[in-house]
């Protein structure tokens, strides 16, 4: 597994989760408009315990921190998927920071360094049916549908499609 280094843009940086973080994390991770496409929102101590795991492993889950204010807004996940080569890329925004291309920002800069710093093969994210502006995000991003998954995800009582899309260091190339 490589070792992602602190990514930083010109609005975020990408960082290890750290114990001052629960309150941001609280705040995304509880709503239910934040995760409703993910699964149910979380209760306090469900946050500690998933801060606390990122902070004392590095399993490709990193806190994303507005520059501006210092505020965590939500997270990245940016690991490896069955080969070294291949990785997934996935995000949750506060709802408070949505629409404001903080996700795409992020995304790209770590779309450019798996590509050209990590030499990645290919990078893939998954979402579901009705999750319209996380196609749309992956679309911007260059990402192409390569497989539904017919009635692959359970969620709220009901089997629902799920979609995954990917980007080929070749296709990063030519972009």
């Amino acid at each position: 597994m490589h070792i992602i280094k602190q990514i930083s843009t010109e609005r975020l940086i990408m960082r290890k989760f750290n114990q001052y973080d629960y309150q941001d994390v609280f705040e995304y991770l509880s709503d239910e408009d934040v995760m409703k496409y993910i699964e149910p929102s979380f209760q306090y101590q469900q946050v500690e315990e998933f801060v606390n795991r990122f902070i004392c492993e590095n399993p490709g889950v990193y806190a994303l921190v507005e520059k501006s204010s210092g505020k965590v807004i939500g997270h990245i996940v940016f690991h490896s998927y069955e080969y070294e080569e291949v990785y997934e890329i996935g995000w949750i925004i506060n709802k408070n920071y949505q629409g404001k291309g903080y996700a795409y920002e992020i995304s790209n800069a770590l779309i450019k360094y798996g590509f050209e710093e990590l030499k990645l093969h290919r990078i893939f994210a998954t979402t579901v049916e009705g999750n319209v502006r996380s196609s749309n995000l992956m679309e911007k991003l260059n990402m192409k549908k390569e497989a539904i998954f017919r009635k692959g995800n359970f969620d709220n009582g009901k089997w629902i499609d799920e979609y995954w899309y990917g980007i080929l260091e070749e296709d990063y190339i030519h972009y």
